[in-house]
């Protein structure tokens, strides 16, 4: 496996993971107001939520927010999967550019559903990838990066299973259901714009 094939879809993956050492393994916990869509801080026993401001960085930070072993490695895992396939058509600065805007979108949405909250991780991205790689090969037959119906199955099925609560009831704590329908749908989008521009060329 050469990870030079797919340099922005490692980098993702190195960084995210990277992150994840220094707050989870090593302690800091103080950099995760850093990574929140908002900054945040704990007044008495309560979380009080500030305005972004200028910090447009946190329109992107979050997908570097992990909580726990599982979400970490899985997310990687399907980034690993989709991303592949994606910049494999598009080349470094598109998926670059891919990734950025699906991650706004995705946490834009999440925070417009669900208010001032800590959410994060890879899984908006990893929808939007999806939802790319779904998409642009309908209109764009020659980029032949469609994952297979059955895995296509099993991630509709998981995000369904996630707004019915399913995911919650098996102890997964609480799931980033608006991310992952905004990351899909932007991706789905950019797909069949990138598709159909790819198709006229």
């Amino acid at each position: 496996m050469n990870w030079r094939q797919w340099p922005v879809t490692a980098a993702f993956c190195v960084v995210a993971i990277g992150m994840f050492l220094v707050i989870e393994v090593f302690g800091q916990q103080q950099l995760i107001p850093w990574l929140t869509f908002q900054p945040v801080d704990i007044v008495g026993r309560q979380l009080v939520f500030y305005e972004m401001g200028q910090q447009y960085w946190r329109l992107v930070s979050p997908i570097f927010l992990h909580f726990g072993w599982l979400h970490i490695i899985f997310n990687c895992l399907w980034l690993w999967e989709f991303g592949r396939r994606t910049e494999g058509v598009l080349g470094e600065l598109n998926q670059l550019g891919l990734i950025v805007v699906i991650a706004v979108v995705s946490n834009g949405v999440q925070f417009a559903s669900g208010g001032p909250s800590i959410f994060g991780g890879l899984s908006g991205v990893v929808y939007g990838l999806l939802g790319f790689a779904w998409v642009a090969p309908l209109l764009q037959p020659a980029w032949a990066i469609q994952p297979p119906p059955a895995l296509m199955v099993f991630m509709v099925g998981w995000l369904v299973a996630g707004y019915l609560g399913v995911l919650e009831g098996l102890g997964m704590g609480a799931i980033a259901n608006a991310a992952h329908l905004g990351g899909l749908l932007a991706g789905a989008a950019l797909g069949g714009l990138f598709g159909a521009m790819s198709r006229r060329t």
